[in-house]
């Protein structure tokens, strides 16, 4: 007999069939109930949806309960607080003593302007008030002489006086006794009265001139007096001439050359004080209002932070802005430069535990009134109510509460539509 392949033979179970086909329609199941589950309402959702927009397009942040400190971010320069121009008092020719960038100490003499013009006027001035001083002397001189004449007539005209008065009380005892005439007797009486009169008119001509030659010196010191304050100023914009370093430093700018002839009044030399400065900064015109002087605020630099506050604001406003000046608490800052660029942090007010949302472009494209609230992969327009508002973080007053998480990208992509479906 031939053999055959009988005892390589198998036979496989039919229950094992059926229970790989059961298994794979529970797969089936599986598969068919989470697609119910988890696709199919977000295919509702997004088919719900006004729109349709990508979560990498976005940025979220949560709103939180806390403080919240209101400031402003300002951008400045380092100034020096103490920097004065030297100018030219009087036109003439400069000669310079040192350049620009040089140390410098309070005192030290940098230029000198050479003006033969006020120099001359200063020589005239004073030879004219000592002509002035000569004439007061001489004016003294007169007086004392004119007193010692007046003096003598006055001295004279008592002795006359007294002599006269002799000679009546004599004529009166002798015409009782009718020792002498009656006409005799008039004539001594007479005598007597010219001889008062005389020393009274010397008397009052004594103190007419008297008061009359202090009037005179009174004038001619008047006009001493004057000439002596032009002499003086003139003077002082002589020693002005030279010019001296009114602070210790170093020299900021020179604007002329050596030898040069400047007008009266041209700007010379800039000293620069280097043990004070301050920081300039130029301050939104909406946040003006709000700012005072004393306000305190942090300036930044070389990536250090340092306090400061607000000593000065400009009342003027120029291209939206106005311009406030800094000052650090610090008697000595280092590393600082004339014009070094800056950023400053101004702490307007703090509030406490309030409810607040990282800040982002939503406020400005929203008009700070809407708002998109996250949940799950849908966002829902709404509108809020927002405070106030620091550098990175804005107080919401109404609408939202703590743990709504919010779109704070900015939200003109969603067109102001109701509903956003939000893809991964």
């Amino acid at each position: 007999m031939f053999r055959d392949t009988s005892g390589q033979d198998v036979q496989i179970e039919q229950s094992g069939v059926k229970k790989s086909l059961v298994f794979k329609g529970l797969i089936a199941i599986a598969i068919i109930v989470a697609f119910i589950i988890i696709v199919l309402p977000k295919f509702n959702s997004m088919f719900s949806s006004d729109l349709t927009v990508s979560k990498e397009r976005l940025r979220f942040a949560t709103v939180q309960q806390g403080n919240l400190q209101r400031d402003i971010g300002v951008q400045g320069k380092v100034v020096a607080a103490n920097s004065p121009t030297l100018y030219a008092t009087a036109p003439g020719i400069v000669s310079l003593f040192i350049k620009a960038g040089d140390q410098v100490k309070q005192g030290q003499i940098l230029a000198e302007i050479n003006s033969p013009q006020l120099k001359n006027r200063y020589e005239q001035e004073l030879a004219t008030l000592e002509q002035l001083d000569l004439a007061v002397g001489r004016h003294k001189i007169e007086i004392k002489s004119t007193q010692l004449n007046t003096q003598q007539v006055i001295e004279m005209s008592a002795v006359n006086l007294e002599a006269a008065e002799v000679n009546k009380d004599r004529a009166d005892t002798s015409i009782k006794s009718s020792l002498i005439s009656k006409k005799e007797h008039e004539e001594k009486l007479a005598e007597f009265k010219r001889a008062s009169l005389s020393h009274q008119h010397a008397k009052q001509n004594f103190d007419l001139q008297k008061e009359s030659m202090e009037f005179d010196l009174k004038s001619k010191k008047s006009q001493l007096d004057r000439q002596q304050f032009v002499v003086n100023d003139l003077k002082r914009q002589v020693s002005e001439l030279v010019l001296i370093a009114p602070t210790d430093g170093i020299i900021g700018s020179v604007n002329i050359r050596e030898k040069d002839s400047v007008p009266a009044n041209t700007s010379l030399i800039t000293v620069i004080d280097l043990s004070a400065f301050e920081v300039e900064v130029n301050i939104p015109e909406s946040f003006a209002d709000d700012l005072g002087v004393g306000l305190a605020c942090e300036i930044s630099f070389n990536g250090e932070t340092h306090q400061g506050q607000i000593i000065a604001i400009s009342p003027e406003v120029t291209n939206g802005q106005v311009v406030g000046r800094l000052r650090f608490n610090d008697d000595i800052v280092a590393n600082l430069r004339q014009n070094q660029r800056v950023s400053a942090r101004i702490l307007i007010e703090s509030k406490e535990n309030i409810l607040k949302i990282r800040r982002g472009a939503f406020v400005e494209s929203g008009g700070g009134r809407i708002v998109y609230i996250v949940n799950n992969d849908n966002a829902t327009r709404k509108k809020v109510t927002l405070g106030a508002r620091s550098i990175g973080e804005i107080e919401v007053v109404s609408g939202l509460k703590v743990g709504d998480q919010i779109v704070i990208s900015s939200i003109d992509i969603f067109n102001n539509h109701e509903k956003i479906y939000l893809t991964n």
